[in-house]
C-alpha cells in the first residue's frame, strides 16, 4: 500500500473509530490501562511517553523486528530526519536503555564499523504492557476481529513482532501521529503530556456531553498522581489558552472548549487506527 492509501486508509478507520457507541468507554479504558504500568514507574514513564522518545522506541523495535538486521545508524538516521532527536541525544537514550537492561547492543559480525541491537526480555515485556492499553479497547470497537483475539495467546515478543512489523510500515509512508495530527505536539510531547491530556478530557467530559468546566483546584491532585510538578500542569494549561484550547476566568476557574475536546478524540481515533493498521498489516497475515 502507498503512502496516499495508507494515509486515507488512517482517515478512514479513524472516522468510523470516532462514530462508534464505544468509543468514550475506550478512551477512560485506555487512560487506566496505561496509569498501570505510569503509576509503578512514572518517574520512567513520565519522559518514556514524550511524544518524541516514544517514537525513538517504536523505531528501534520497528527496525528490529522488520529488518533481517538491525543497525542503530538506521535507527538514527531515521530519528534524526524525523525530528525525533539530534545524535547526542540519540546515544543518551540508547546508553540509559542499555543501563536499564532493555537493549544489547553488539559489533556487526561481518563490518566493526556497525552496531546491532536487540531488545531484552524485559524491554519487551514493558512494551507489552504499554502496548495493552491500545490493544484491548480495540477488542471493544472490533469484537469480531480474530487476529486481535489471538494476540492474547502469543509471548511478549511474538506479540511486538506482528504490531512492530506492521508500525514499520507507518514511518516508511511517514503517517506517524506528527504527522496526522501536527496540532497535538505541543500536548504530547512533554512530560506526561499524553496522560495529562487525557485527565483533563476526562475530567471535562461526561460520557453524553462535548465539554465542561474544569477546576483548577484539581491541579494539585494530577500533579502529584503523574508526579510532575503544579506548575507543569500550570503550563501546559496556560499555553493551552493561547492556543484557544482553554478559556481561563479565574484563579479557580477553567473552561475546556470544544476544540480541544475535538482534538483529543481525534488523537485517539488516529491513534486506535494507527494500531489497528499495524496489527492487520500484510506481514502479519501469517499470526
Amino acid at each position: 500500500m502507498c503512502s496516499r492509501s495508507l494515509k486515507l486508509a488512517l482517515d478512514d478507520s479513524a472516522r468510523v473509530v470516532e462514530s462508534h457507541v464505544e468509543f468514550e468507554v475506550c478512551i477512560r479504558t485506555h487512560y487506566a490501562l496505561l496509569l498501570e504500568p505510569y503509576s509503578k514507574r512514572p518517574f520512567f514513564y513520565k519522559t518514556a511517553l514524550k511524544f518524541n522518545r516514544l517514537m525513538v522506541s517504536f523505531a528501534l523495535l520497528s527496525a528490529y523486528f522488520s529488518q533481517a538486521v538491525p543497525l542503530l545508524s538506521k535507527v538514527k538516521a531515521l530519528c534524526v530526519a524525523r525530528g525525533f532527536c539530534s545524535r547526542n541525544g540519540l546515544e543518551s537514550i540508547f546508553l540509559l536503555f542499555r543501563a536499564l537492561g532493555f537493549m544489547k547492543v553488539a559489533g556487526h559480525p561481518d563490518d566493526s564499523r556497525l552496531r546491532v541491537f536487540s531488545p531484552s526480555s524485559q524491554a519487551c515485556r514493558e512494551v507489552r504492557s504499554m502496548l495493552a492499553c491500545v490493544v484491548e479497547p480495540l477488542g471493544m470497537l472490533y469484537p469480531q476481529n480474530s487476529l486481535i483475539r489471538q494476540l492474547g495467546e502469543l509471548d511478549d515478543r511474538a506479540f511486538l513482532a506482528v504490531y512492530f512489523k506492521g508500525f514499520a510500515r507507518m514511518f516508511e509512508a511517514n503517517v506517524t501521529l506528527d504527522q496526522l495530527l501536527p496540532e497535538c505536539y505541543w500536548l504530547v510531547n512533554r512530560d506526561a503530556g499524553h496522560l495529562l491530556m487525557l485527565a483533563i478530557y476526562n475530567d471535562a467530559c461526561a460520557l453524553d456531553k462535548t465539554g465542561a468546566g474544569f477546576r483548577s483546584s484539581s491541579y494539585l491532585s494530577l500533579a502529584e498522581q503523574l508526579s510532575v510538578s503544579k506548575t507543569h500542569v500550570i503550563r501546559l494549561v496556560r499555553e493551552g489558552a493561547d492556543r484557544g484550547y482553554f478559556k481561563i476566568h479565574s484563579k479557580t476557574q477553567l473552561e475546556v472548549l470544544p476544540p480541544f475536546v475535538v482534538l483529543v478524540r481525534r488523537f485517539m481515533a488516529y491513534s486506535f487506527a494507527i494500531s489497528l493498521h499495524s496489527l492487520q498489516s500484510d506481514q502479519a497475515a501469517g499470526l
